[in-house]
């Protein structure tokens, strides 16, 4: 009998300990790395009740971008200052025709582009941050997808520490541009 509640003790607290995750992937390694690429990260879709959630992972994701060797990225100002009074609305764009468009009038080979689909705290036994996060590399003279990621984590420590959603954003993003760049950081 002891040693069955300290066995189902165990096992409750590995797995409350653990992070429920789920990611999908999609990328073509070979055409995002065969020449150097100048890059725009668009500011992600907010589709959360978090007020700049897409605007928050955009940055996280640009940071992180920064990190893959044949990237040469668009400064976020400079993108901002090329946009200004132009119809579309940058902050609102999901689909590839209007990716590829505001591609070209940034004169960029590559957009990135997507949503924020999760950013907030999720009650249970304890607040755990919850991120959901779904972006696309889109080839501007072909729109062409070379890279996909669609990733839902929820953070959280047991007990022992805290987690915020901020962090658990950086851990996806670094995961995402990991496995999209296989090996070609600097």
């Amino acid at each position: 009998m002891r040693r069955s509640t300290i066995f189902w003790t165990f096992a409750f607290l590995l797995l409350a300990s653990s992070g429920c995750s789920y990611q999908r992937t999609y990328v073509q390694q070979d055409l995002i790395h065969a020449r150097t690429r100048s890059v725009a990260v668009l500011p992600l879709v907010n589709l959360t009740a978090y007020p700049y959630a897409g605007r928050i992972v955009s940055e996280i994701l640009s940071t992180e971008l920064y990190h893959v060797a044949h990237f040469a990225l668009m400064d976020r100002s400079h993108m901002m200052e090329a946009l200004q009074g132009e119809d579309q609305d940058v902050g609102e764009v999901v689909d590839r025709k209007s990716a590829q468009s505001l591609g070209r009038l940034l004169g960029v080979d590559t957009v990135v582009y997507g949503s924020v689909t999760e950013y907030r705290y999720k009650r249970g036994l304890d607040e755990d941050p919850v991120v959901g996060i779904n972006v696309r590399l889109l080839d501007v003279a072909t729109g062409r997808v070379l890279w996909a990621d669609s990733r839902t984590r929820t953070g959280g420590c047991f007990w022992l520490c805290e987690d915020s959603l901020n962090r658990v954003a950086q851990q996806l993003c670094h995961e995402m541009v990991q496995d999209m760049a296989g090996g070609s950081l600097r």
